[in-house]
């Protein structure tokens, strides 16, 4: 199936959401079997990684518990606390649950117990990563059908051997007993993604010469030996499912036709269910789809399985419009509907459903900053649209209060601390130049970036619902105010390289380009090839502009995300930029950009760095296996820090004193969404001790403080 085809009927946006007729939606809340166990309605959350398990033994912690037993609460029928390793070599992540050593059962335990006690199910799915593992991450040599490296992680696996494929059959086996110990109420085994029992199905990544390659039969013969041992071993005590990839969207790749077979099979072999996702690590942004892949675009392969086979049918995928959510049900397009980083979002989704309160949905964007990426970087799962997402341990809302809060800044920051503190009962006054919004309008104004005003929209209804007093002024250093606590939101500044010539009148901001939404023609130079400098190269590019992007590095799209890289390298490629790395802007003059070695020819230059919703700073555009290696220093030396960027403590710890998040004189890269998660706690009254904290931070040993205060810039060129 053609995915461009598929937009057309299953791109549910948020934006249009009010487009469509309304379903009650009741079927969705009515209960379903999978095999003996009952789910008491058809939502599920999804098995995704959230990086909480403790880093190298993938032991079960306080913080995962949290997370869990904060959206257990709430609804939802069954949750799949992500992928469990069942073997050490076969771990994909360092902060990824295991279970291949017995003392880890007490773990899942505490777990399963917590989630339970909220009323949810728990299903553990076992995996092996195969050749989508690391010898980095696991200082081990990564297994394989074939040794066939990643084209991600540029590992180096081993061709399994029939002595290792029985070992871990065995593991397989046991950590379905332990899972059963532990007290799962489902037991999953993974047959998707490009992991081990996938990769041996696949001709991309099967090569075998012996009886486990060539033929489908072939195979197939190692993952359904592998399912049938966990069959066997659970023997009836708890269902047992499947997970498999409808189509793994590379050219030599499994399809549906034969993942169909594969499907029949494991339900002749006595499979409870059936869930479906899509891709594997070399079609990432299938896998773990960004905001460019449309919603529910598996649903028609649920649909054709479901008329098929006589077992419940799971389906995920970008699953996050309450609409869409409702009617794959409602239209028996599938069984049970799987929810992952739409439930990180908005923990309270289901309710809010079944309540038809779509107005209060706070949605999932889809930007994969806050999660997914932060996951490969070795640090734990945050959100971009909800601040307290990962920090369940610590931020809690406190009581009610009477304090008057005033407001400097109306983005996504300021914003989200006065819905907080109105919730709280403070009278919240907000002081905002401009519109409500900050920089929303120009970050989604390139290309397939739309989905951002969905939080926009979100934050100002919810200023809307609290009835809160917004004052269009602008502040000034003298102003005074009655107010208990006084909240700086007011962002970041950019920052003027210091080029020769970056003052004239055809040098123009990246931020003025897409927040007016301009149009530039002709021949266009954009200095510096970060995330703000290659969006804006695809924003110029559909509209006709030739445009050459100049680094100083040797690399562009440094800092963007493993399920997003590929497609900006393709839209770029499409749009014909010239890219030239290792080059420094010496001068702009006469509609020409002088560089090291070379001149370009430009009408316009959009310069300056205009800060994104996130800064990645420790994920570069580098092998997730180096990703990973890095992330888990950063995060360590970022857990220590003064100023801490973890989570909306702004709004959540509002208390009689000024602070800054940040403001806009100190020039640091902070996103506004990551300036909501500054505590109070960390700051005091005055202004020079706001400045000797960020200046601290700035320049803490260690730190890739050019990074945080200093991120390339973005200049466009008319010629």
């Amino acid at each position: 199936m053609n995915i461009n085809s598929l937009a057309n009927l299953y791109f549910f946006n948020f934006i249009f959401v009010n487009e469509y007729k309304e379903e009650k939606g009741m079927k969705l809340f009515e209960p379903i079997k999978i095999g003996n166990v009952e789910l008491k309605n058809r939502v599920i959350m999804a098995p995704m990684e959230n990086g909480m398990a403790a880093v190298g033994t993938g032991e079960v912690t306080d913080r995962i518990i949290a997370f869990f037993e904060e959206r257990a609460q709430y609804n939802i029928a069954m949750i799949m606390p992500g992928s469990i390793g069942v073997s050490p070599e076969g771990r994909g992540l360092p902060t990824q649950l295991s279970l291949f050593d017995e003392k880890q059962v007490a773990g899942h335990k505490r777990l399963v117990d917590a989630i339970h006690s909220k009323g949810s199910l728990v299903a553990a799915q076992l995996y092996h990563a195969g050749r989508q593992a690391s010898e980095a991450i696991t200082g081990l040599d990564p297994l394989a059908p074939s040794a066939i490296p990643c084209g991600i992680l540029q590992n180096h696996p081993k061709e399994i051997t029939h002595k290792q494929m029985n070992r871990i059959k065995e593991q397989f086996r046991q950590a379905a007993r332990w899972s059963i110990e532990a007290g799962y109420d489902i037991v999953e085994v993974h047959f998707a993604h490009g992991y081990l029992l996938h990769s041996f199905m696949s001709t991309h990544t099967n090569h075998r010469t012996d009886e486990y390659g060539g033929s489908f039969e072939n195979r197939i013969k190692y993952p359904m030996d592998v399912l049938k041992t966990v069959i066997d071993e659970v023997n009836g005590e708890v269902p047992v499912q499947i997970r498999v990839s409808v189509d793994e969207y590379v050219e030599d790749g499994m399809h549906f036709d034969e993942v169909k077979k594969v499907c029949h099979l494991a339900k002749e072999m006595g499979v409870a269910s059936i869930s479906l996702s899509a891709g594997c690590y070399d079609a990432v942004e299938y896998a773990i789809q960004p905001m460019f892949i449309p919603q529910g675009f598996i649903i028609p392969f649920a649909k054709e399985l479901k008329a098929e086979i006589d077992i419940p049918v799971i389906v995920a995928a970008r699953l996050n419009d309450a609409h869409l959510i409702e009617n794959v049900v409602e239209n028996d397009e599938a069984d049970i509907v799987a929810i992952g980083r739409g439930l990180i979002a908005d923990p309270l989704l289901i309710d809010k459903i079944k309540a038809h309160d779509y107005d209060n949905i706070r949605y999932c964007i889809a930007c994969n900053q806050g999660c997914i990426d932060r996951v490969l970087g070795g640090m734990p799962a945050h959100c971009m649209v909800n601040p307290v997402a990962g920090e369940e341990l610590t931020c809690k809302l406190k009581g009610k209060s009477d304090k008057k809060v005033v407001i400097i800044g109306a983005g996504p920051a300021g914003m989200e601390a006065a819905i907080t503190a109105a919730q709280r009962g403070m009278k919240v006054t907000v002081y905002e130049k401009g519109e409500l919004g900050g920089k929303f309008k120009a970050l989604s104004t390139p290309p397939e970036k739309d989905t951002f005003m969905m939080f926009d929209r979100y934050l100002v209804s919810q200023m809307k619902k609290y009835n809160i007093e917004v004052i269009n002024k602008e502040v000034k250093a003298d102003d005074e105010f009655d107010a208990d606590t006084i909240i700086l939101a007011t962002g970041s500044k950019q920052i003027v390289p210091p080029i020769q010539g970056i003052e004239q009148e055809f040098v123009l901001q990246a931020e003025d380009v897409l927040e007016n939404q301009k149009e530039l023609k002709g021949n266009v130079v954009v200095i510096g090839g970060g995330l703000v400098g290659t969006e804006s190269c695809k924003y110029l590019g559909n509209q006709g502009a030739h445009v050459t992007l100049v680094e100083m590095k040797d690399n562009i799209a440094d800092g963007i995300g493993a399920t997003f890289i590929g497609h900006m390298f393709a839209k770029l490629a499409e749009n014909q930029v010239d890219v030239k790395t290792s080059e420094t802007v010496k001068e702009i003059k006469n509609h020409e950009v002088v560089l090291s070695n070379t001149t370009v020819s430009a009408l316009a230059t959009a310069s300056r760095y205009f800060p994104p919703l996130t800064v990645m700073r420790f994920l570069p555009a580098s092998p997730i296996a180096d990703r990973t290696a890095r992330g888990i220093a950063s995060f360590r030396a970022q857990e220590k820090s003064t100023m801490r960027m973890e989570m909306a403590r702004v709004a959540l710890r509002v208390s009689s004193q000024v602070t800054a998040v940040p403001s806009r004189e100190y020039g640091t890269n902070l996103s506004a969404s990551q300036a909501a998660r500054f505590s109070l706690a960390d700051f005091s009254r005055s202004d020079s001790s706001i400045m000797e904290t960020i200046r601290s931070y700035r320049l803490s040993p260690g730190r890739d403080s050019t990074r945080i205060t200093h991120s390339p810039s973005s200049t466009t060129v008319p010629a």
